[in-house]
C-alpha cells in the first residue's frame, strides 16, 4: 500500500472492503461504508458499457454480497493522470480472482474529489476488461 498518496491509499482501502463484500466475510455495515466513499453524483461505466448512477451501483454491490467466495482484488500500476486542488484523475489495473478460479483484469480510470474535510470521494469510474 502506498500511504503517501491519498488517492492510492483510497484505491487500496476500498478494494479491500469490496473484496470482503464479494467474499461474504464483510460485516453488516460494509455496504454502507463502501457507498459512503462515493459522491451522490457518482457514475460508473461498467466493463459491459452499461452506465450506473449511485443507486444503481449500490444495487449491484448489494447483489454481489457473498456471491464470489474467496474473492481477492489486487490493485497495480496506479498513476495520477491529473492532479488539481479539488481532486485527481487516477488510472490503475485491477486484478480480480475468486475461490472458483474465475479471474479478470481491468484497466480503470477514476475521477476522485476531495470533500470539504479533505476526504477522498469517488465521482466517476470507467472500467474496461484487458488481458494484462
Amino acid at each position: 500500500m502506498n500511504n503517501s498518496n491519498p488517492y492510492f491509499k483510497e484505491l487500496d482501502e476500498i478494494h479491500v472492503e469490496i473484496a470482503a463484500l464479494f467474499d461474504g466475510s464483510a460485516d453488516e455495515g460494509a455496504l454502507q461504508r463502501i457507498m459512503a466513499r462515493f459522491t451522490p453524483q457518482f457514475t460508473l461505466v461498467m466493463t459491459s458499457g452499461n452506465a450506473l448512477d449511485y443507486a444503481g451501483t449500490q444495487e449491484v454491490f448489494a447483489k454481489l454480497r457473498g456471491a464470489r467466495p474467496g474473492s481477492q482484488i489486487t490493485i497495480r500500476d496506479m498513476e495520477i493522470v491529473a492532479d488539481y486542488a479539488s481532486g485527481a484523475v487516477v488510472k490503475y489495473r485491477e486484478y480480480q480472482r475468486d475461490g472458483a478460479g474465475n479471474a479478470n483484469v481491468r484497466r480503470s480510470t477514476a475521477v476522485m474529489e476531495l470533500d470539504a474535510h479533505g476526504k477522498v470521494m469517488w465521482r466517476h469510474l470507467q472500467e474496461t476488461f484487458c488481458t494484462e
